[in-house]
């Protein structure tokens, strides 16, 4: 037997309430669930203590570049006052060296207060500086960022400007652009500086008892399908991927990386018309991928479903759904169309939430309860790093929808706990699918340190006892 063919003895393992059960993991399958299973030769063996033996969570929707970036960053959500995100943009400013860029996220207008270049110049000086809003969707840069950028030059849609036709500074939806201008750190540093910065994300996701996720980041490309399956194969990610990707990139030659769905960003101010929108899901449909439509508003949901019902569907799904008014669930069910949802913005944004968002409306905010016992498929991703990475905090969130000042927003919605952690269960190739501890399931598991129910008492990272990815231990408390 090769290295690479071994197998994992999990001994003493609470499996589905049931307790002193054994799991046998290959390196892709579980091989054997039951009692007093007899240790093969070499055979390496985790004792559980005791502790339930669940498949490991997956995190449906996240996007890791932005992520690791963030971690990189200079962090204002906490800014809570205007004065309060002056002070650490202008501290961060003064401590940056003038000629690299300075990486700002977690803005808020509602709390830090409108922001343009002349303000952001007014606190950072001659530092070229990029300011991320909280959604994720605009960046605001201050005047040098924006000469360095050639955002004078630019005549995409998306640079907004003053009457003067000078750009005020925000950029709409500019990933890519902005990405392809910020040539001036080598190469190879910034690299090596990813793969060091996913490897501690990867880590630190692991001990919470995640073993894989899926990448909702648009508009991939070729290079990033290679450097993430090359950065999965050497071990950096240990957590199997699934890249949500257009039509006609190449396959990822790994057992480890996958393709999934082509993910649809919709904004309001450029919202297709239904028609437009089915001709694309069509097409996506015609090259054999299904689609991931980003809706974020009730008009975006409305104007997917009615493509959708011209396109047909074809295993398709809703990401996000962060508003979904009444009558919708019915819709998505009929079509077949599952929904990625985020409760852990109840939890972010929630008290951003009651004061923005209209009363009659609040009770629509990412529902769970209604879609599920509606029969919607129903899976949970965290959008981090826009929402909270913690998914244990997100399957609380899902369970009390409780706000971080004690509000309750839209009880009506919460989730017993066990269905609330099976959000981060179901299945990656398809989350209409749940998966569970047997024979024949990926050998991807995490282990509880008390049996389930004493573990979901408190959701927390702090619960996990061990990881298995591929039937090897990546983590372990």
């Amino acid at each position: 037997m090769t290295v690479d063919q071994k197998t994992l003895l999990i001994r003493n393992g609470t499996v589905r309430g049931r307790p002193g059960f054994d799991v046998r993991a290959g390196p892709e399958r579980i091989l054997e669930v039951g009692r007093s299973l007899p240790r093969r030769s070499g055979e390496e063996v985790l004792d559980a203590d005791g502790g339930e033996v669940i498949p490991g969570l997956h995190d449906h929707h996240v996007h890791l570049r932005a992520a690791v970036a963030a971690r990189q960053s200079v962090d204002v959500s906490a800014a809570a006052s205007p004065a309060g995100f002056d002070a650490i943009v202008s501290a961060a400013a003064a401590a940056a060296c003038p000629q690299a860029w300075l990486r700002i996220t977690g803005w808020n207008e509602h709390a830090a207060g409108p922001l343009e270049r002349r303000r952001l110049d007014a606190l950072t000086g001659e530092v070229p500086t990029r300011v991320q809003h909280r959604s994720g969707a605009m960046w605001v840069l201050n005047s040098p960022a924006l000469a360095q950028a050639g955002a004078d030059g630019c005549d995409l849609p998306g640079v907004e400007r003053a009457n003067d036709g000078v750009p005020t500074g925000r950029l709409l939806r500019m990933d890519d652009w902005l990405r392809d201008r910020l040539g001036a750190v080598p190469a190879a540093r910034v690299v090596r500086s990813f793969a060091a910065g996913l490897a501690g994300y990867a880590a630190e996701a692991a001990r919470s008892g995640v073993t894989g996720f899926t990448d909702a980041t648009p508009g991939r490309d070729q290079g990033d399908v290679a450097e993430l399956t090359q950065l999965a194969e050497t071990g950096v990610l240990a957590q199997r991927l699934v890249l949500m990707a257009p039509p006609g990139l190449s396959e990822p030659r790994s057992t480890r990386v996958t393709f999934g769905a082509h993910k649809l960003i919709l904004d309001d101010a450029t919202l297709p018309a239904a028609g437009e929108l089915a001709a694309t899901i069509a097409n996506a449909h015609a090259a054999g991928t299904t689609v991931a439509l980003h809706c974020v508003t009730a008009g975006q949901l409305l104007i997917s479903i009615a493509a959708l019902e011209q396109a047909g569907s074809a295993g398709d799904r809703i990401e996000h759904a962060s508003i979904v008014p009444p009558g919708c669930a019915e819709q998505l069910v009929r079509l077949g169309i599952a929904v990625v949802t985020n409760p852990g913005f109840i939890a972010d944004r929630g008290d951003d939430y009651l004061r923005e968002v209209p009363a009659a409306e609040q009770d629509w905010l990412y529902p769970c309860a209604s879609l599920i016992g509606g029969g919607v498929a129903v899976a949970a991703g965290t959008d981090a790093p826009f929402g909270p990475a913690d998914p244990w905090q997100c399957i609380a969130a899902a369970a009390t929808r409780t706000t971080l000042t004690g509000h309750v927003l839209g009880a009506a919605e919460r989730l017993p706990l066990d269905r609330a952690l099976e959000l981060f269960l179901a299945d990656p190739s398809d989350v209409r699918r749940v998966r569970t501890v047997a024979p024949g399931q990926a050998s991807d598991l995490c282990i509880l340190r008390q049996p389930l129910r004493a573990g979901l008492a408190q959701p927390s990272a702090a619960a996990v006892l061990a990881t298995i990815i591929g039937g090897r231990v990546a983590a372990r408390a």
